[in-house]
């Protein structure tokens, strides 16, 4: 069964684009550590709130992206862009579109 993590990212006022910069690069490396899919959205209502979310075959893998080096050194360079703690949360797949 397919394991979905969401991770709400608060963005410090005036620091989006330069966060967004630095972490989809990052984010983008997902599916060479297992991700079957990411997406990165931005609320419309928050302009500071993004979501991500990353679907993975084992949560093992999702632990290997999020502790891999150059995610660490993504997080390190944009410490002061973002609130603190960040916490990546599990979700259950209720529905998908098959393709």
């Amino acid at each position: 069964m397919p394991q979905v993590n969401v991770v709400n990212w608060h963005i410090n006022p005036w620091r989006a684009d330069r966060w967004y910069a630095i972490w989809l690069p990052a984010l983008e490396r997902a599916p060479s550590f297992g991700a079957t899919s990411f997406s990165l959205t931005r609320s419309e209502e928050d302009h500071l709130l993004f979501v991500q979310t990353t679907t993975w075959e084992s949560r093992s893998d999702f632990d290997r992206f999020w502790s891999s080096d150059e995610v660490a050194d993504a997080r390190e360079a944009a410490l002061n862009m973002y609130n603190k703690p960040v916490y990546p949360v599990w979700h259950v797949l209720v529905a998908a579109e098959r393709d």
